[in-house]
């Protein structure tokens, strides 16, 4: 009767792990934005990043034109999007956020 040499069998679980581990700490650096930051530099995609730019709303005139709200930092323009050109309607400064919204942001 041959004795079993559980070594190997160790050894293979061992590797098994270690890529386990491995792989799992890669799909937690992507999920976490480490990777995306680090290969192109973009830090917007992070978590906990307030954005500067956000499209608020957004209203289909006619195929071939769309008006839309954006906030750029405190101002917001209303912008008028059609086949040949853009056209800035409008820029004020933008209405502060309630109170309720801006807790569930942070």
């Amino acid at each position: 009767m041959t004795e079993i040499d559980w070594t190997h069998y160790f050894f293979a679980i061992a590797i098994l792990a270690m890529l386990l581990g491995g792989l799992g700490l890669f799909s937690h650096a992507v999920r976490k934005g480490w990777i995306l930051q680090n290969m192109t530099g973009l830090r917007a995609l992070t978590q906990g990043h307030r954005r500067r730019l956000a499209l608020k709303e957004t209203l289909v005139i006619d195929p071939r034109r769309r008006l839309v709200i954006l906030q750029a930092d405190d101002m917001e323009h209303v912008v008028l999007l059609g086949a040949e050109a853009e056209t800035i309607l409008s820029s004020q400064a933008a209405p502060a956020e309630p109170a309720e919204l801006q807790e569930t942001a942070s």
